[in-house]
């Protein structure tokens, strides 16, 4: 992500950095159990995402310091987040996905953080205008708006834990 972005481009930060979580239904993780280091994750269904280029996107994950991405397998593939945290929540299978979208899953217990100490994050949202033009109303309105009133994205500043899980 980035890499086909001019350089003359105008860099707006929409959010902190994004912790990804790995999230289950409890009822999953009854029937098929709760992996305890990423290698277990080759023994369950995990639910994938297919980027815009066709291809079909690795987990990642942290364990040490160091980066490593993992090709999952499952029984669906999906195009959006949304699509994935429903069919997580439908007890398909395990789900990597941002973290701000499973908080209130998670809070309600609907879902379960598994693997928290691999998650991996990614630098945030941004919003990328040229700023050679007049910079349109709406779009200045909109960035002044994020300005002043900056995006939450963890359960830990929701709700006072160290994380999801």
């Amino acid at each position: 992500m980035g890499e086909f972005i001019a350089a003359d481009m105008t860099v707006v930060r929409l959010t902190p950095a994004l912790r990804y979580a790995i999230v289950a239904s409890p009822g999953y993780l009854t029937r098929r159990g709760i992996p305890k280091v990423p290698e277990d994750l080759h023994a369950h269904s995990c639910v994938r995402i297919r980027r815009s280029s066709g291809a079909l996107a690795p987990w990642r994950v942290q364990d040490g310091g160091r980066s490593l991405e993992l090709v999952v397998s499952g029984p669906l593939v999906v195009n959006d987040f949304p699509t994935m945290l429903g069919a997580a929540l439908g007890g398909v299978g395990l789900a990597q996905v941002p973290e701000p979208i499973a908080v209130e899953d998670v809070v309600a217990g609907r879902l379960q953080e598994v693997l928290s100490t691999y998650a991996s994050t990614t630098p945030g949202v941004f919003l990328y205008h040229s700023g050679r033009r007049q910079v349109l109303p709406k779009l200045r309105a909109f960035i002044d708006h994020i300005r002043r009133h900056p995006v939450e994205v963890s359960l830990a500043r929701r709700s006072g834990a160290s994380a999801l899980g």
